[in-house]
């Protein structure tokens, strides 16, 4: 893949991420691709590694509800097949002042134009506050 390549199928995952195009999130990647995600497994139940597809499914309540959500690219470094994303995530949950606002990197690898895998790196403090719980 090019780095052109990789760019636009990163960007396209933004597009449809911000538009909330869940066939389009799901169909950017290969069907063995995998989504993990840092944290320990102990205190965060979202942490480590599941298939792309079960890590959107495990989401969908989460963020589904929000009456707006919106990823904001704040830079995207790629070469070759691996791009480097960092967003600036903002929404508004269905309750009342319920605000989400995170800042989060994720690492990308791109082959044959899917997504093979993401590693995601998100400050936890800042889910649980939106989501109400205690780390």
């Amino acid at each position: 893949m090019t780095a052109e390549e990789t760019r636009s199928v990163i960007q396209q995952w933004v597009d449809a991420l911000n538009t909330g195009d869940h066939t389009t999130l799901f169909t950017l990647a290969a069907p063995d691709a995998t989504h993990w995600i840092s944290g320990l497994k102990e205190k965060i139940p979202y942490a480590g590694s599941l298939p792309y597809a079960e890590r959107l499914k495990q989401m969908a309540p989460i963020f589904g509800q929000m009456k707006s959500m919106k990823v904001k690219v704040l830079g995207l470094t790629v070469e070759g097949g691996t791009g480097v994303l960092e967003v600036e995530s903002r929404g508004e949950g269905p309750n009342e002042g319920q605000l989400y606002e995170n800042n989060v990197i994720m690492k990308f690898v791109v082959k044959e134009g899917k997504i093979q895998s993401v590693r995601e790196y998100v400050d936890f403090f800042a889910l649980f506050k939106y989501l109400g719980k205690e780390l």
